[in-house]
């Protein structure tokens, strides 16, 4: 699920682009828990709610590279592909 988080917080919003690099049941765990709300009409895509912003900036602040702490690289990139 923070993998839906993360791709909606940094833009890539459309239906095509998350159901083609999320898991679907990743997508609709964020959609029951309101982290995220499902497209409207044919021309918007998803939308991270203020919940789902914290989550992922929680997350980010916990995982993000530098810290200092334990390298969990591989989490990192699973997340962010980066």
């Amino acid at each position: 699920m923070l993998r839906v988080l993360w791709m909606t917080a940094q833009g890539m919003v459309w239906p095509w682009l998350l159901q083609s690099m999320c898991r679907g049941d990743a997508i609709e765990e964020a959609l029951k828990s309101e982290l995220i709300w499902a497209p409207v009409g044919d021309h918007l895509g998803y939308h991270i709610t203020d919940a789902g912003r914290r989550r992922i900036m929680d997350w980010y602040q916990e995982n993000r590279p530098g810290r200092g702490t334990q390298d969990d690289s591989a989490h990192w990139r699973a997340v962010t592909m980066r």
